[in-house]
């Protein structure tokens, strides 16, 4: 378990990177837990520039960024607690289908978050994150927290734990992400969207996605919850997180990745 840190966006996109890079140097698994020390749009690996406002970015001081992982939208911000897992092929929590190596992740998480209290958590499934992604409006896909992966967690019906992953040889890289608060009205203001389009985005948004402030008056620290992980991980599967600093081949693949997720122009 690698030090936590509060990061601007590309050195958090950039760590991510650098722990697929440790798996080619090291094979070691690695988890690291991280914070955003400021906002940005986080758009997927093909995600079209033409479907953001790039003057209403400007107009926010909002950085854009593309990561390596798939899917859509997601507004960085303060506040969000971020966690990157990178498993080595033949670690015995990796799976070869994409799909189902979600499983083990969804399952920690829903027992993590039903020992801080929370209540009404649910997995999604294979057949249901199908069927949605047939069905969801193409609007609301655009916010990656709009869509629904096979096992993320949902609270109350609504998506409260957000998964994405990036394969490469030596093995995968798992990022997750849940809000405090979620930013639904901010993240749609920077989105290509007439008017209507956007307070009937916003909308529907808020039936399908929710931080834990609205789940609780008195939502668990992220202390919490990263201690809740480490001890259903343990219970689980027998996996205890040792405190470990970055390797320095890590620390090197980090500074040669910024570059590669630095700011950039929506087009």
């Amino acid at each position: 378990m690698l030090p936590y840190t509060h990061d601007p966006a590309a050195l958090a996109l950039a760590r991510g990177d650098a722990l697929l890079a440790g798996l080619a140097h090291s094979g070691a698994p690695a988890l690291h837990w991280y914070g955003a020390q400021r906002m940005a749009l986080i758009i997927g690996s093909g995600q079209r520039l033409h479907e953001l406002d790039g003057a209403a970015l400007q107009a926010a001081g909002v950085t854009l960024h593309r990561r390596a992982s798939g899917g859509t939208a997601v507004l960085f911000a303060p506040g969000m607690l971020m966690q990157d897992v990178a498993l080595p092929v033949g670690h015995p929590l990796y799976r070869s289908d994409v799909t189902a190596s979600y499983a083990w992740l969804g399952a920690v998480w829903l027992e993590a978050l039903t020992h801080v209290g929370l209540t009404d958590l649910s997995l999604v499934s294979v057949a249901a994150a199908r069927s949605d992604g047939q069905q969801a409006d193409p609007l609301v896909r655009r916010a990656c927290f709009g869509g629904r992966s096979p096992y993320e967690v949902l609270a109350g019906g609504r998506k409260l734990v957000g998964f994405a992953q990036v394969r490469r040889r030596a093995g995968a890289l798992f990022q997750v992400g849940l809000y405090a608060t979620w930013p639904g009205a901010q993240l749609v203001d920077l989105l290509a969207l007439s008017q209507e389009e956007r307070v009937a985005t916003v909308d529907a948004l808020a039936t399908r996605v929710v931080g834990l402030h609205e789940l609780t008056p008195t939502p668990p620290p992220h202390a919490a919850l990263m201690d809740a992980f480490a001890a259903a991980l343990a219970q689980r599967h027998g996996v205890v997180l040792e405190a470990t600093p970055w390797m320095p081949s890590e620390e090197v693949a980090t500074q040669a990745a910024l570059d590669r997720f630095a700011a950039t122009k929506p087009g």
